[in-house]
């Protein structure tokens, strides 16, 4: 078992194709993306299984930034993710092997939790029977379109146009409009004006809005509603491989009104066959706006798995801040903060 260095990224690229497919160039920008420019863990935490000089299976840590309680306090939680195993070694305990190696380092560094926000049904099985507690499924929902237009629809209009387009019948200071790169500065001071309700949730500011969308793995659409100040956002985002599946992956606004004219435009002027989103924390509003507008359940859920890395803590409640961390209804939870947005 080895600690990732910078002499094992072709090695590690080359694993990732099990995972990501045989895009190289894809694959070398989206492990820079997600371990060399983490702006919460700045050392890039890959732990690697080796049999002689063969790179055999790694699991990837990167860093998350969460606030908690009224008033607040931050913490960085590390977010296991990118679990490869070359065919031949599967089923062999080199999966157990690796999380014990890295349990102990994140010990080592002073980490006391361990958490996966995207966490399909082979990765929940095996991680329960290594400790890990369920604390609860995302709940997606979907709506089906009718016509079959893709993302690149709004790409193809935001190459010509600095404003994608603007719903004509709104004041420009209620005016929805669509970009193709995010206002960071705008969204963050957005963020700041709402209230919070002391659940979980990650930090949004500048610094995660820049780092979190410029993942080389996915292509996003901001739409917003506001005048000389933002009064409401809405991120869309699609996989580069392809696929129909637009996702709605954060979404605030001022207002119930406001986050009605998002979600409005996001269909109307989006047209996407498939759109979807997590339900999971969604507000009694939000819940109600969703199945007004033909959301449904969607029938596969991935689910938030949390793990203390101490072993002495394994029978003890997990909570930060009087938060039990293996309780669903403890977070405000966004697509964008977990590897599926």
């Amino acid at each position: 078992m080895v600690l990732y260095g910078p002499e094992h990224s072709s090695l590690v690229v080359a694993l990732q194709r099990h995972l990501w497919g045989p895009d190289t160039e894809r694959n070398t920008a989206y492990l820079d993306w997600k371990h060399h420019q983490n702006p919460y863990i700045r050392e890039p935490l890959i732990y690697l299984a080796f049999v002689d000089e063969q790179l055999v299976g790694m699991r990837g840590v990167f860093g998350t930034r969460w606030e908690v309680g009224e008033p607040s306090e931050s913490l960085t939680l590390p977010y296991a993710d990118d679990l490869v195993i070359e065919p031949a070694f599967r089923r062999r305990g080199v999966h157990q092997q690796i999380m014990r190696f890295a349990l102990d380092d994140l010990d080592r560094r002073g980490y006391r939790y361990l958490i996966n926000l995207s966490a399909g049904a082979v990765t929940r099985r095996t991680s329960v029977l290594m400790h890990w507690r369920n604390a609860g499924a995302m709940m997606p929902v979907q709506r089906h379109g009718k016509r079959r237009t893709m993302m690149d629809s709004l790409a193809d209009r935001a190459s010509k146009l600095p404003i994608v387009w603007r719903r004509g019948r709104k004041r420009r200071s209620e005016a929805t409009f669509a970009r193709a790169t995010p206002l960071p500065d705008e969204m963050e001071s957005l963020v700041n004006r709402l209230p919070t309700d002391g659940r979980l949730r990650h930090v949004r500011d500048r610094t995660y809005f820049q780092w979190r969308f410029r993942n080389p793995m996915r292509s996003y659409r901001f739409l917003y509603a506001g005048g000389d100040s933002l009064d409401g956002y809405l991120v869309l985002q699609r996989p580069l491989d392809g696929g129909d599946r637009v996702s709605i992956v954060d979404w605030e606004a001022a207002s119930d009104s406001v986050s009605e004219e998002l979600l409005t435009a996001a269909i109307d002027d989006g047209g996407f066959s498939v759109l979807s989103a997590w339900s999971l924390g969604a507000s009694p509003a939000v819940a109600r706006l969703l199945d007004r507008h033909g959301f449904s359940p969607a029938a596969r859920s991935k689910s938030i798995l949390v793990r203390s890395v101490r072993s002495a803590d394994l029978e003890e409640p997990w909570t930060v801040a009087g938060r039990a961390l293996d309780d669903a209804s403890q977070w405000d939870l966004r697509m964008l903060y977990s590897m599926d947005g």
